[in-house]
């Protein structure tokens, strides 16, 4: 796909700072990222970097790691709270998967360091009275005895490819506080037949799994529908039971348009959803990009890739002058 700029924009101060802008989705992630390294005047830009290539990228000639710390998007897991007989319906269950991560060793070692930990589901509340989880092996399998699980409770993660490393650790950390965790990594397709209500495989309470990790989606940049009524509230990706409250807190959100007081209802459904812990809360993570050091790139909130303030210097091989390939 080929966008060229209009010329005739009627803002000015709003005109397209580059010419043209080709988006080419044959490559696959890793060649694309080989060629940003690479090849210059192949591949200017890549989303959605692994923050396993960071290091590789950044030590190229050619390329340099952008980051983006200001998305409202998180890294959680879904429990099945509605398949039959499942173990998450009670509290002290998904409480106990809550101490048994720890976070700040999770976002090292599988993210190198590219995320926050988030007490909740929506990032950035600042909310001073709800603090993460702590890691807590001990309670983890105290809280599990409670639920009448004094064996070790056996239970199937899956998670999408780009999730792989965080399911791992994540994985290992559940083995360790009285869980016995098998890790199903799957495609974007297998994926969404497991987890997406309207594409299922097989009806939502026969499905199998317990914990789906999941990275959001953000794309109004409205952390009440794209997080909370998307993942929790009658959503296309909603597996939680019961929730009266939350559903309370949810509509009057909605009844008001001041952003503040929307904010601190929000703050309301975090802490309420903390304490029922309905999620596996986990971070938030730092969009990374991979781009030839003559973008200028400047990423927004949202999870879309919008280009309008992104620029080029005069060292971008499109601009040299003589240059075979502009």
């Amino acid at each position: 796909m080929i966008l060229e700029a209009n010329t005739k924009y009627w803002d000015t101060g709003r005109a397209a700072k580059v010419k043209r802008i080709v988006f080419d989705n044959t490559f696959g992630q890793k060649e694309a990222v080989e060629l940003v390294k690479s090849r210059e005047g192949r591949i200017d830009l890549v989303t959605e970097l692994s923050p396993l290539e960071t290091l590789r990228v950044a030590e190229s000639p050619l390329a340099a790691v952008v980051k983006n710390r200001g998305s409202r998007t998180s890294v959680f897991g879904r429990f099945n709270m509605v398949k039959t007989g499942s173990p998450w319906n009670d509290v002290r269950v998904r409480r106990a998967a809550n101490f048994a991560i720890n976070r700040a060793d999770l976002v090292q070692y599988a993210t190198n360091g590219n995320g926050v930990v988030i007490p909740a589901l929506v990032p950035g509340l600042q909310d001073p009275t709800l603090a993460p989880y702590p890691f807590d092996s001990g309670r983890a399998r105290e809280l599990l005895r409670e639920s009448g699980h004094s064996q070790t409770l056996a239970v199937t993660m899956i998670a999408p490819q780009n999730l792989q490393a965080q399911a791992t650790v994540i994985g290992r950390m559940l083995d360790q506080s009285g869980f016995r965790a098998t890790v199903e990594i799957l495609d974007g397709t297998a994926y969404s037949k497991r987890t997406l209500l309207s594409h299922l495989d097989q009806p939502a309470d026969k499905q199998s799994w317990d914990i789906a990790l999941t990275a959001s989606f953000q794309a109004l940049s409205s952390p009440l529908l794209d997080l909370y009524q998307w993942y929790a509230i009658d959503g296309p990706d909603d597996w939680v039971a019961e929730r009266p409250e939350l559903r309370r807190l949810y509509e009057q959100a909605l009844g008001t348009i001041d952003l503040a007081k929307q904010e601190d209802v929000l703050r309301q459904m975090d802490r309420h959803s903390h304490e029922q812990a309905y999620l596996l809360f986990l971070y938030n993570p730092i969009r990374l990009y991979a781009v030839n050091r003559a973008v200028r790139l400047v990423p927004y909130a949202t999870t879309w890739t919008r280009l309008a303030d992104t620029s080029l210097t005069d060292q971008h091989w499109s601009l040299r002058k003589g240059d075979s390939k502009k």
